[in-house]
């Protein structure tokens, strides 16, 4: 039994067009279980055909707008056109985009507001990233490849440079408090080493911590010492981040440790620490 994927765009006038993107032949019976719905083969190939037609129509209908010049505010005619190869969650897609220059001064335009350099969607960068985050780089492309109709960026080495990347940026950016204060946060802070198996290589100290509160909110935060990351903005920033106020009573769990208390103290935790549960018993 052989099934036909129709997409159809409907336009603002209310114009339709059509097109077959896939054709998907499957069983007409359900004597095995294996030929119950899709495959996962067919269902990465049908998110594929369709993200390539989306794109080339939405590149066709960018195609015909004309940019208004930023230096002198007249409209631009298309000067040339370049192709833009980029990576999404659904496969690689080539879209061909239009250059415009400006009649008036000269100027080249455009037309889009991409980052310089841009080759994936932030979608499929920030995917890569909680992957990355949560197993080894090379685990984490394989799972991308195999779940996903990926076919470019799947290299362990360009997982590791956009989970940096995109680090880099969380790390920087401001706490986004709840609407909700919390009138009580309990903050853990403790410490690890990571050593290597070789000899006369770098051993990691590793802090890591969360903060809590009564109502189930809960950020995470970690950093290696000695590196750019500066564990004292992370827990004020989580501080931050889970509702914390003057009027919030804050309670820290750590060991003996002076460098953690002191850690704690600088990032706004007066209040003398209480050992862990582990260290108490």
């Amino acid at each position: 039994m052989a099934w036909i994927v129709r997409l159809v765009k409907t336009g603002a006038d209310g114009e339709k067009q059509s097109i077959d993107i896939v054709t998907i032949n499957r069983p007409d019976d359900l004597v095995e279980i294996a030929n119950l719905g899709l495959t996962l083969a067919e269902g990465k190939l049908l998110l594929a055909a369709l993200q390539q037609q989306i794109v080339a129509a939405q590149a066709r209908g960018h195609a015909v707008r004309r940019a208004d010049c930023r230096r002198c505010g007249l409209v631009c005619r298309v000067k040339d056109y370049r192709d833009h190869a980029v990576a999404t969650l659904f496969g690689q897609v080539r879209v061909r985009l239009p250059r415009f220059r400006c009649a008036g001064c000269g100027g080249i335009e455009a037309g889009i507001e991409w980052p310089s350099h841009c080759r994936s969607t932030p979608e499929l960068d920030q995917l890569q990233a909680h992957f990355s985050a949560l197993m080894t780089y090379r685990v984490a492309a394989d799972v991308m490849a195999q779940m996903f109709p990926v076919d470019a960026g799947n290299n362990p080495e360009t997982l590791r440079c956009h989970t940096l990347t995109i680090g880099a940026d969380l790390r920087d950016q401001v706490a986004v408090q709840p609407d909700t204060a919390a009138s009580a946060i309990a903050v853990t802070l403790d410490s690890t080493f990571i050593r290597s198996c070789e000899e006369d290589e770098r051993h990691l100290e590793v802090r890591v911590g969360n903060v809590e509160t009564a109502f189930g909110g809960r950020q995470v935060f970690g950093a290696v010492a000695k590196a750019d990351t500066d564990i004292k903005v992370l827990i004020r920033r989580s501080l931050d981040a889970v509702g914390r106020t003057e009027d919030t009573v804050l309670t820290a769990f750590t060991d003996g440790c002076s460098g953690l208390r002191r850690i704690l103290a600088e990032a706004g935790v007066s209040e003398l620490p209480m050992l862990d549960w582990f260290r108490a018993t």
